[in-house]
């Protein structure tokens, strides 16, 4: 066993070198069963493994997704989900040009491009864990006068901090596909507690999982999660949302909708307790 190898996955963790980390983990795996050692290359493979898979969380992960691919193909759905996003939306969502209108999960606006020039001027929001993906945004818009006319806003965030990277702002509709399909219930939690406080009380929240109802809470990491939807409408309850399973759509994967619940006061300061 070299301890040149250790080191170099040291230094290569610590620089967040996932592709370097990756291949020296290989090597440190290889070179323990070349000592014999088989059953502490099997523990270390597996520990690596839960590493990798996660890349750091959920922005690693597509970070490490965009180092060989197209800003678009890293966002996804193939070539005609701009224009299906923008029909399932409008026509099935009832999405109104003056609505304010959250997309979480934005990537390079290929999904919802088509609906900055159908909203009113400033009523479209975006927000990607990923700087490289929001900035690519705003190039796309900046390049196409009709986008750039309607002033789309777009933040990269790594947390759901609505309330603080749209100050002030209420939101009618908020969309998030491809999101929850790979973070972890925590992340799910978070989203939900975070949104239901800008949303408005008639507002509505369209968000896209992969269903598995054998499975406990969840299954899966964050290269794709599935989840118990029982679970998910307890979850929904306590951060004040009721959830209605719409199914397959258009957009593809499986839609869940998400209404607020006016609490009571006694609720909603239980609720201020559990997310203070």
């Amino acid at each position: 066993m070299n301890i040149e190898t250790i080191l170099n996955i040291v230094v290569a963790s610590a620089a967040r070198q996932q592709t370097e980390l990756k291949e020296h983990c290989e090597k440190f795996i290889q070179e323990l069963k070349q000592d014999g050692l088989i059953t502490a290359a099997g523990q270390v493979e597996k520990l690596i493994k839960t590493i990798m898979d996660d890349t750091a969380g959920y922005a690693g992960y597509w970070t490490l997704l965009g180092e060989n691919r197209t800003p678009d193909e890293v966002t996804g759905g193939g070539k005609y989900m701009h224009q299906k996003q923008r029909d399932f939306l409008i026509n099935e969502c009832g999405l109104e040009k003056h609505h304010t209108f959250l997309d979480i999960g934005t990537g390079s606006l290929r999904g919802t491009r088509l609906l900055i020039p159908y909203l009113d001027k400033g009523c479209f929001y975006g927000m990607d864990i990923t700087a490289e993906l929001v900035e690519y945004s705003k190039q796309r818009v900046a390049t196409d006068p009709e986008l750039t006319d309607k002033e789309p806003t777009l933040i990269c965030d790594d947390r759901f901090r609505f309330s603080k990277i749209f100050p002030g702002v209420v939101f009618d509709v908020a969309f998030a596909k491809s999101v929850f399909t790979h973070i972890y219930p925590d992340g799910v939690w978070d989203c939900l507690v975070q949104l239901r406080k800008v949303i408005a009380d008639d507002g509505s929240f369209y968000a896209t999982i992969f269903k598995d109802n054998s499975a406990g809470t969840y299954k899966g990491d964050v290269q794709i999660m599935y989840y118990n939807t029982e679970w998910l409408a307890e979850t929904a309850e306590m951060a004040g949302w009721k959830l209605t399973e719409i199914g397959q759509t258009r957009v593809g994967q499986y839609m869940c909708l998400f209404e607020p619940v006016i609490a009571s006061a006694q609720a909603q300061q239980d609720l201020r307790l559990m997310t203070a």
